[in-house]
């Protein structure tokens, strides 16, 4: 499974930015989107847990997981390890 392909789908329907699916792994979220919330947090896990099938626990979830597309992607590529 390409995790990258799959960070940039998951967020370009969470957020509604088509320029989404061209995001780098360097594009910076939290902070930088304003689009980019705790709302959208909970959305962009849930379809992480859709997408993937597997479970998402809170002692997982970090503020790091969401520093930038390429963060985001290797926390879905740990997840399907």
């Amino acid at each position: 499974m390409d995790t990258l392909a799959l960070t940039r789908r998951i967020l370009k329907t969470n957020l509604q930015l088509e320029e989404a699916a061209h995001f780098d792994r360097d594009v910076a979220l939290l902070g930088a989107l304003p689009e980019f919330n705790s709302l959208t947090i909970t959305s962009i896990l849930a379809a992480i847990e859709d997408e993937t099938g597997c479970e998402i626990h809170d002692d997982e979830i970090s503020g790091e997981i969401f520093e930038s597309v390429g963060s985001l992607a290797d926390f879905i590529d740990e997840k399907l390890a």
